[in-house]
């Protein structure tokens, strides 16, 4: 996936007018990079390594012929628009947003700058691109199935366990593909397969407690985690909160049912359930 990521901010380098090129033949090329979260997260450090290292194995790197402009939100994902209007003060020859929100952020600031999308459920729906086979606009990238593993993650969990009934999907209200993929979860996948889900919003850090908290008296069985790039980094406290899960029902009862520990499962990693390998930190530090 990142590997084709490559090649679409170098294809976007590369349509820069042929004139503009002569012009500016000795000026390096700027790559603004637009990312929820913060640059010291493991996942967010990988995947622009990954970038870096797939630019310069085509040619383009930093201090000769590139100039990466890297934005990082930090804990507040609101910051992303104004962001987004320093990489367009900034001029930069194309944006590679890491999601949805980056990607709308950065819509909003430039209609002619080529962005680059990355992990972006959903991108028609939210109206990034007219189709998947021609984008138009300025707008190009990668798009997740997110919906198919939604569908995919469902049948896994009713796999576990026949008798879970109740679901809790963690989910971003702000990012236009994890809401459409909300209403795919609530309107096609539990109708055939008789489950309840009850929707999770997590805007921000603080949001996580009081999510967490309508566990118990929602009665839920499982939790279904849309991959958020505030989710992402704080992902030890969607473990944690398994893990308390897991020790309240050893307190409740002399013999625990396994089943009836919280599944946790973090959609887009190939449908693999956290719970399952019974060590929930080390299955998503990898990711």
């Amino acid at each position: 996936m990142l590997a084709r990521a490559f090649g679409l901010t170098l294809a976007a380098l590369l349509l820069i007018p042929h004139s503009a090129q002569a012009q500016d033949s000795a000026k390096p090329r700027r790559v603004g990079v637009l990312f929820s979260g913060s640059p010291s997260d493991p996942v967010i450090k990988h995947v622009r390594e990954v970038l870096v290292d797939g630019l310069r194995k085509r040619g383009w790197e930093e201090g000769r012929n590139l100039v990466l402009e890297s934005r990082f939100t930090g804990p507040d994902p609101t910051r992303l628009h104004e962001l987004a209007g320093e990489l367009v003060a900034l001029k930069v020859d194309v944006i590679v947003a890491g999601n949805s929100q980056s990607t709308e952020a950065a819509r909003r600031k430039t209609a002619t700058i080529p962005i680059v999308m990355l992990n972006v459920a959903a991108p028609v729906t939210s109206g990034f691109v007219a189709s998947l086979v021609r984008p138009g606009g300025n707008i190009t990238g990668l798009a997740t199935q997110l919906e198919a593993a939604a569908a995919k993650g469902f049948e896994l969990l009713k796999e576990v366990d026949p008798g879970i009934q109740r679901v809790g999907i963690i989910y971003s209200p702000a990012n236009t593909g994890s809401v459409a993929t909300l209403r795919h979860q609530q309107e096609q996948v539990p109708l055939r397969l008789g489950l309840s889900v009850v929707p999770i919003p997590i805007s921000k850090p603080t949001d996580f407690d009081t999510a967490f908290a309508t566990i118990a008296p929602e009665r839920l069985q499982a939790l279904f985690v849309h991959p958020l790039p505030i989710v992402v980094s704080h992902r030890r406290k969607v473990c944690g909160v398994r893990n308390r899960a897991a020790s309240a029902d050893r307190h409740q009862r002399r013999h625990p049912d396994p089943r009836r520990v919280l599944n946790v499962l973090w959609a887009g990693r190939g449908g693999e359930l956290a719970s399952q390998r019974g060590v929930c930190g080390s299955h998503l530090e990898g990711l």
